[in-house]
């Protein structure tokens, strides 16, 4: 098996992993509605190490999972994913990428890749119901993204703190 279908491998494990939390644990830490994306997490972090299209890869089936659990709308989590690691895939450099995803940009890049899911999830979710625009702004899309940031601290230091050691 060659390295680049091993790690491609390994961001869907990790990204099914995290659809199966994103599902069963994550709706129990809710705040006044807005739910955290661990899976957008786990896209973002995959798209700004291995790469656009592994990202996109690896978030679709997840995101697809997600949905069949949630007995929603199949497609709509995937579809935001999907596009969320295709623009996160931007700031993907092969040179710099293991120093990126263990520094601040890393947290920096995850409010507007944020902001963009949770449009996409929340407007395509919403769009046949009769809600006004400002409150379901305010707390499903800002609430939401700035949740998920702030969770998205805790892989940057785990990574950093993980592979900060220097070997001699």
């Amino acid at each position: 098996m060659t390295p680049n279908v091993r790690r491609m491998l390994a961001a869907l494990g990790l990204l099914l992993f995290l659809a199966m939390l994103q599902s069963t644990i994550v709706p129990l830490i809710a705040i006044s509605g807005a739910i955290p994306s661990l899976l957008l997490i786990g896209t973002v972090f995959v798209s700004l190490r291995e790469g656009q299209m592994t990202a996109m890869i690896a978030s679709f089936p997840a995101g697809i999972l997600v949905d069949a659990y949630s007995s929603g709308l199949v497609g709509i989590t995937a579809l935001g994913l999907v596009v969320t690691a295709f623009a996160a895939g931007f700031f993907h450099d092969e040179e710099k990428a293991s120093m990126l995803v263990r520094s601040p940009q890393a947290v920096a890049i995850m409010l507007p890749a944020s902001l963009l899911f949770h449009t996409i999830y929340v407007f395509s979710y919403f769009q046949t119901l009769d809600i006004h625009f400002l409150p379901l702004f305010l707390r499903y899309v800002l609430g939401a993204s700035l949740y998920t940031t702030v969770l998205s601290v805790i892989p940057v230091l785990i990574i950093a703190r993980r592979r900060a050691r220097l070997k001699v």
